[in-house]
């Protein structure tokens, strides 16, 4: 329906659009349509279109649409590109990191007069000492609960 002076209704915009108000709402905000605004009978504010600006709005050039999507895709490239920059230092740094604390390892051990094989081997007896005596005295967790719950007949 037009109205006096050619111009279209809020909800007429929307169909012609094939968008809901509240889309049409977004896109005035934004300012992508300028409607006239209108003081109605009833004292409200009412928007007013113009046909030939709803159609140039439905139907933009090509490149307009096109535009903005690549401009997105060559920033997350740029983006991308950069985060694997930074994984690839800090990976040169974790390295550098393992290298430095490996010689470390090697030097304490040299300090104290032993060898890798000789330290791993003195840890696990230490294990296994503990564990033996833990059941011999029966005062490991295990011993706890079992002399806590024994069954008296």
């Amino acid at each position: 329906m037009i109205n006096k002076g050619g111009t279209i209704t809020f909800s007429e915009a929307c169909k012609i659009l094939k968008k809901s108000k509240r889309t049409v709402s977004r896109y005035i905000k934004n300012g992508w349509l300028n409607p006239e605004k209108i003081e109605s009978q009833r004292g409200t504010l009412e928007y007013r279109f113009n046909r030939i600006d709803l159609v140039r709005f439905k139907k933009p050039e090509r490149t307009e649409q096109t535009r903005p999507e690549n401009d997105i895709i060559a920033l997350l490239k740029d983006q991308l590109k950069v985060k694997d920059e930074q994984i690839n230092q800090f990976l040169e740094r974790s390295r550098e990191t393992n290298i430095l604390l490996n010689r470390l390892q090697n030097q304490l051990l040299l300090t104290e007069g032993k060898t890798i094989k000789e330290w791993k081997g003195k840890k696990d007896v230490h294990r296994k000492d503990r564990e033996a005596k833990e059941d011999k005295k029966g005062q490991g967790v295990y011993g706890f609960f079992k002399r806590l719950f024994k069954r008296t007949n």
